[in-house]
């Protein structure tokens, strides 16, 4: 897919990926996430992104929420440790609806104290039901082992002692310092011209006036290792092991990412799917993860299985990370790998919404949507001894840390 690309005169950056297609795809990525909130401000970019939902200068709720709904399409949002997304979904003549209807929540939402007491129950609400996932919280809580002392390590929804104290004047004090123009990226997916999606990109974000970057992301602290085991009380036992990796601008990345894949990706055959699952049938799921940040990263193994098979399913697990840090992948293997993940990535860029989510946070962190080509030159760059460095590295016992639920 080709990109047509430029810049407003404010500093937001505007991509277009055109498709053959009646639905059209739209976003803004804005660089601001759970990582640039101060201590006192946990929680507070999930919660404003709950807010921008509420009420804008021009609309109330009821209309902002029911002006795609009626055309078919839908309006969402959602927030990482390092963006918060706005995007839409509507069919292809209605791309400067969406547009305008974008833009309106993200630059001229009122966070009412009425909203927000409103809003601040659901929230609160959200963190419980999230409690009671305990495969979704142990990233959590292991994030914050692994990030510990930084804003990095904070969960998303922030707590409930946060939440209940933020007000008004907490939220626009946030938007105002992070929600910086030249930290934006406007990206579109569909079958629309270049001349139209200049045309309503200028029209809806153009007019906007230039806000830019004054503060400094916060880094993250001194990793310490850490082993700990939580009384949960479930049936299940959940185990998840890693340690801090590379960046998501590392030369190592694609490394790290053929590392993961091979250990514990997508695929059935999978290392540690065939050891835990197919060959001892001893779990349901284990898979391996890798998530980079804009300065560092952290790769994860879990698993979940009866409590008497823990130790097992731990010591299957570390055989085969062993394994990968040891015995080098054969050339039949290593051009298999490869194949794999270049083939998951291609079938994914069949997903529209997710190829116009990814064009966005790829021109907020490198400043355009790496071609394929590019992108295939450097996994196919990755060599056996590459791999085996990675994973010595990742999984070392000076980085390894792991956590329990009992």
């Amino acid at each position: 897919m080709e990109y047509e690309v430029f810049e407003l005169d404010n500093g937001i950056k505007c991509v277009l990926g055109r498709v053959r297609s009646a639905v059209l795809h739209c976003g803004l990525t804005i660089g601001a996430g759970t990582r640039d909130e101060d201590e006192k401000e946990h929680g507070i970019a999930h919660f404003i992104e709950h807010l921008l939902f509420k009420g804008t200068t021009k609309r109330r709720a009821y209309h902002i929420n029911s002006l795609l709904d009626n055309v078919g399409g839908e309006l969402n949002a959602y927030t990482t440790k390092e963006e918060t997304v706005v995007h839409a979904t509507v069919l292809k003549g209605d791309y400067a609806k969406a547009a305008d209807l974008i833009a309106d929540v993200v630059f001229n939402s009122l966070f009412a104290e009425r909203d927000i007491e409103t809003e601040r129950g659901v929230i609160i609400d959200e963190i419980n039901s999230y409690k009671d996932s305990p495969s979704e919280a142990i990233y959590d809580d292991f994030e914050d082992m692994v990030f510990g002392g930084s804003s990095l390590g904070r969960n998303i929804l922030g707590t409930k002692r946060s939440i209940s104290r933020f007000r008004s004047d907490d939220m626009r004090r946030f938007v105002e310092r992070h929600y910086a123009t030249d930290r934006m990226v406007f990206s579109v997916v569909g079958n629309v011209s270049p001349a139209r999606f200049r045309e309503v990109a200028l029209a809806k974000f153009g007019v906007l006036p230039a806000r830019r970057s004054t503060t400094l992301r916060h880094g993250v602290s001194r990793y310490v290792v850490r082993n700990e085991s939580v009384l949960k009380g479930t049936y299940q036992s959940l185990c998840i092991m890693g340690g801090r990796s590379c960046s998501c601008v590392s030369d190592r990345r694609a490394a790290v990412a053929l590392m993961v894949n091979v250990l514990g990706g997508m695929s059935s055959g999978s290392r540690l799917n065939v050891a835990l699952r197919e060959r001892n049938g001893l779990c349901y799921s284990v898979d391996a993860g890798f998530m980079a940040y804009s300065d560092t990263g952290i790769v994860t193994v879990c698993f979940g299985c009866e409590k008497d098979n823990l130790r097992q399913c731990y010591d299957l697990a570390m055989s085969e990370i062993e394994r990968m840090k040891r015995e080098p992948l054969t050339p039949r293997s290593l051009a298999m790998a490869k194949k794999q993940l270049l083939g998951q990535i291609v079938i994914a860029s069949e997903n529209s919404e997710s190829v116009m989510l990814s064009a966005g946070k790829s021109m907020l962190v490198y400043g355009e949507v790496e071609p394929y080509e590019r992108l295939k030159a450097r996994v196919d760059a990755v060599t056996a001894d590459d791999i085996c460095r990675c994973a010595d590295t990742i999984f070392d016992e000076e980085n390894l840390s792991c956590l329990t639920y009992r």
